[in-house]
Parts: C-alpha cells; structure tokens; sequence
C-alpha cells in the first residue's frame, strides 16, 4: 500500500513544471531536520543546547573560532567557570578582549587558529569581521559569495595539544565542553588535539557542517570514526531538542548549515 502511493506521488510530482514546488517542500523538510537554520540562537537550536549544558553543570569550556564571543558570552551568562577561546581574525578578536574586560577572571581569549599543524595558512574571507573566513580556500565556489570580492592574509595556526603543552595552569580541570565552528577546518582541529581529547574526554562537542565541508571533503562518518566514544545527534531549530542520526547515512551527511552535537557515551 505505502508503495504504491510513493509510486503514485513520485510519477505524479517529478515532473519539470513542478520542481520550484518540490524545491519549497524540500527546503522546509531540511529546515525542519535541523539543516539551512542560521542566524540567532533560537533557529540554530543552540538555545536548547545552552539550556541543556546548565541542566548539565557544565564548568570549564572551549571555544574555537569564537568570533565575536556571542557564545562564550552565553555560556559565562550560565555560570560557566572559565571559557577559553580562540579566534584568528583581528577584528573579531578585538570584541573579545573587550568580553575579557567584563569577565578577567573566567574568560581567556588567543589570537590564532587551532589546526593540525604549527606554522602559517591563509585566511580567506569577504570582510574582516566576516563568519565566513576560513582557512579552506574555495570561499569563492559557495553560491552566494561568488560575486563578492574575496580577500586573504596569513593567520598562525597551531596545533591544540601544543598550546595545551604550552599552557598547562589553564587546563588543570577538565574541559567538559567543546564547540567548533572553524568553517570547513573542524576535523582538523579535532586531529590536532588527539591527547587532548583522549584526556579530557569532554562530555559535549558541537560542531557546524556547512558549505565549507564539501569543498574539505570532511563528513560525519570521518568525524565518528576520530570520536569513536560519542553518540551523534542533530540540533533541532526552536528548542526542538536533538535528532539522533547515523553518521553512515548519506542524508545526514547535507552540507548546508547544521549544528552537530557529540554526547560521550
């Protein structure tokens, strides 16, 4: 029965004067499974996540690629005891020394970009203060940014288990949460930290899949397989809550703006 009547509807809706139809039905189905949500916190779903680290009593955090500091500023608002982030593009950093002022005692804030390797890589971005800049360099190929000018300049990238070698006092309590939104750069911060995280074992790691990770070529299965003791899940927009998914599912594998949640067995 069920198969006759998807038989029915796709010899019924694949038809060519039909496809702007499809396209609005598949962009609300993708929205509703947590992907093409941007924006403020409610759309992402990131609101929920917040919430959920408070329920957690989440303490000592990460942040990589902070931008702004508008999530390192959401969680010293739960009474997070310290947050570390790091974020290589001048400008944005310039805001978060600004957090540091406010916060002197719970908030650190370092000017580079975590990798796999020590040494210097280009940043590519549209403007200085953009969210986009990353160090994957076909910015150009993703569809609406083809028209604008992209720029480029040279950021020092080091690996996480040498600054954390390097910086000892800050990493005597372990780091329960980690987010990264690097653009495209995430798997690679992740390899860059292998003792870290084998040590720390956080409880939480967020990470974002967009356009950058078709042009990196990262996927959730290559994710899983370096993050073997964590479940997978999907944030859902407006406080719906977490989608667990399957890593080895090619439709959960859409580059198109969506927050993963890794959860510690």
């Amino acid at each position: 029965m069920i198969k006759n009547i998807e038989k029915f509807l796709i010899k019924t809706l694949a038809k060519n004067h039909l496809v702007k139809l499809v396209d609005l039905f598949l962009h609300f189905s993708l929205k509703l499974k947590g992907y093409k949500n941007f924006g403020n916190f409610d759309e992402t779903g990131e609101t929920y996540l917040i919430n959920l680290l408070k329920k957690n009593k989440i303490k000592y955090c990460l942040d990589i690629g902070a931008h702004n500091g508008e999530y390192s500023k959401k969680l010293l608002n739960i009474n997070v005891l310290k947050v570390i982030a790091f974020e290589p593009m001048k400008v944005s950093f310039g805001k978060l020394r600004k957090l540091k002022k406010l916060y002197p005692n719970n908030f650190e804030c370092f000017n580079f970009a975590l990798s796999n390797q020590n040494g210097f890589k280009k940043i590519y971005f549209t403007n200085k203060n953009s969210q986009l800049a990353s160090l994957i360099k076909n910015l150009k190929e993703i569809n609406f940014l083809k028209k604008k000018k992209i720029y480029n300049q040279k950021v020092k990238t080091i690996p996480l288990d040498f600054f954390v070698k390097q910086n000892k006092k800050l990493f005597t309590k372990k780091i329960d949460f980690v987010k990264i939104d690097t653009e495209g750069n995430d798997l690679n911060v992740i390899r860059g930290g292998f003792k870290f995280f084998r040590k720390h074992n956080p409880k939480f790691i967020q990470i974002e899949m967009n356009y950058h990770n078709l042009f990196s070529g990262d996927n959730l299965y290559q994710f899983k397989k370096v993050l073997n003791k964590y479940n997978i899940y999907r944030l859902l927009p407006y406080n719906n809550g977490l989608l667990k998914i399957d890593p080895t599912r090619p439709e959960n594998n859409i580059f198109h703006l969506s927050n993963y949640i890794f959860i510690r067995n």
